[in-house]
């Protein structure tokens, strides 16, 4: 009975670990948990364009980011994360929920991108950004499990 437990917990440990490292966790991973409506404004419409209009991945001395080494990298990613902005904008009006949000970011994360860590790791500063503009206080772990494979925050 001992040893039935013992490898019970331990297929569930190798099931952990091998969707985490083949990404099959983050594509499983939910976005209508905790669900509720957001207040969605003119204002915060406003400052989603705002943000949309910004020239990304450039130097940021105060995040110690140097800056995309190459503009077509740059232009990858910020086409991503003003695509993601983009329809925002255009949903949110309709359905105000964090729900909204997540999957539209969970979507933007799923496409294929820049492949520089220093970028995925501003894609996510960008992201955060757009999340506190909209309202919305956690991804609920879905930038640890995309980034990483495992919602690392559930350690802690």
């Amino acid at each position: 009975m001992f040893i039935r437990i013992l490898a019970g917990i331990a297929a569930l440990v190798a099931a952990i670990v091998v969707g985490g490292v083949s990404g099959l966790t983050f594509y499983v991973w939910p976005t209508g948990l905790h669900d509720h409506e957001l207040a969605i404004t003119p204002e915060v419409i406003q400052h989603l364009r705002s943000l949309k209009s910004e020239h990304k991945f450039g130097p940021d001395p105060a995040a110690f980011y140097p800056g995309a080494m190459h503009e077509s990298e740059r232009l990858i990613a910020q086409t991503s994360v003003d695509s993601t902005i983009e329809s925002l904008i255009t949903e949110l009006p309709a359905r105000p929920q964090r729900s909204t949000v997540l999957r539209t970011i969970k979507h933007t994360l799923a496409r294929p991108g820049t492949s520089e860590s220093e970028e995925r790791d501003q894609i996510l500063s960008y992201l955060t950004k757009v999340m506190a503009v909209c309202g919305v206080d956690s991804s609920d772990e879905l930038f640890n499990v995309w980034r990483y494979g495992f919602p690392y925050g559930w350690l802690m």
